[in-house]
């Protein structure tokens, strides 16, 4: 899968646009114990002040080995984990920007997982999911934001991305997928990026 071979200031700041948002929501609480699921090279931020990390607890998981090497020198007051599969003292699961590169039997089976680490009312926190194919994403993109526009442009150059799967899950097709697990509500107003939405799954 491909990722940031560093940090982009760029997307950095709509990162911490997207956090800010979210702390001001009130879905994420100062006493919760957060699984970021493909966390990549990290969207939060130490400095709680800054609204960052302003929970209890960050365990953070990558399937990309470089990223979570890169994720233990950042954050190394918090726990990398290596698989999801274990015993898990978290209570909600944030994930941004992720399910995009998921296909649909795969993402199935991670609900499912999911599922299993999270007892009844606690939460599933899916941020930065595109509404639109990936080069229509980009159009509009264009019109909307052109400096993340610049970004996109070079992901396209580089034939790691290009080979990279994107699927568009629509709203109609999460909930299929979660309904015997999860309750889904679409949130839109916590993205910065305003072609991308945040899904909220509460166990059911």
């Amino acid at each position: 899968m491909y990722i940031f071979k560093k940090e982009n200031d760029i997307v950095k700041t709509e990162d911490q646009k997207m956090v800010k948002n979210l702390k001001n929501s009130g879905l994420i609480k100062k006493t919760d114990n957060v699984l970021d699921y493909g966390c990549g090279l990290g969207t939060w931020d130490n400095d709680a002040a800054n609204n960052g990390i302003f929970f209890n607890k960050l365990f953070m998981y990558d399937k990309n080995p470089e990223a979570r090497e890169y994720c233990k020198k950042k954050y190394p007051n918090h726990t990398i984990v290596h698989d999801i599969t274990g015993e898990l003292d978290v209570n909600l699961i944030f994930s941004n920007s992720v399910i995009q590169y998921i296909d649909t039997n795969e993402l199935e089976k991670l609900f499912e997982q999911f599922a299993k680490m999270l007892k009844k009312d606690e939460i599933v926190i899916l941020s930065g999911n595109p509404r639109y194919p990936r080069i229509l994403e980009c159009v509009l993109t264009f019109f909307g934001n052109f400096n993340l526009f610049k970004i996109q442009i070079k992901q396209f150059l580089k034939s790691d991305y290009r080979n990279t799967n994107f699927y568009r899950h629509s709203i109609d097709e999460l909930r299929s997928m979660t309904k015997n697990l999860f309750s889904l509500t679409q949130i839109q107003n916590l993205e910065p990026n305003k072609n991308r939405d945040t899904i909220y799954l509460k166990r059911i």
